[in-house]
């Protein structure tokens, strides 16, 4: 008869089996000469995909970018599966200034090496896990060169 201990482990070992994990996507970023004349380039997520297919297709297609990406688990997708038309929240702990307003002020924002620290599949987990975090929302699927998504009011 096995010992209580070995069925304990067993026990453990299957239930990290079928728990589902969560789902990774791709953070596509797109080094580019910037528009702003204060930076020399900007770096922006230009796409959120779900296939690493996807990112080399977006490299074939824009030849005259830097295109690079990550992988990100998106916290809260273990039961849910993540596809094209989703939105995902992505945490910023600090954002970058990258031009001027009118009246001189430092705009900030995702275009210039943004480094997002979570993503989440939803905006209440987000804002219950990254409370003190610039969230920004994006589509999964979306291309934009100059970024994607849009951040959204503290």
């Amino acid at each position: 008869m096995p010992s209580l201990k070995k069925i304990a482990e067993d026990m453990r070992s299957h239930l990290r089996e079928k728990t589902p994990s969560e789902q990774e996507i791709f953070l596509v970023y797109g080094k580019q000469s910037s528009p702003y004349p204060e930076l020399d380039y900007i770096e922006p997520i230009i796409a959120i995909v779900v296939a690493e297919s996807d990112c080399y297709a977006l490299q074939e297609a824009y030849k005259d970018v830097a295109v690079s990406w990550e992988t990100r688990a998106v916290y809260g997708s273990a039961h849910h599966f993540v596809k094209n038309g989703d939105l995902l929240y992505l945490a910023h702990s600090t954002l970058e200034p990258y031009t001027e307003g009118a009246d001189g002020s430092p705009v900030y924002g995702i275009m210039q090496s943004p480094s997002p620290t979570a993503v989440y599949c939803r905006r209440d987990l987000a804002e219950q896990k990254a409370s003190d975090y610039h969230l920004q929302e994006v589509m999964v699927g979306d291309v934009n060169l100059r970024g994607v998504g849009e951040l959204l009011e503290d």
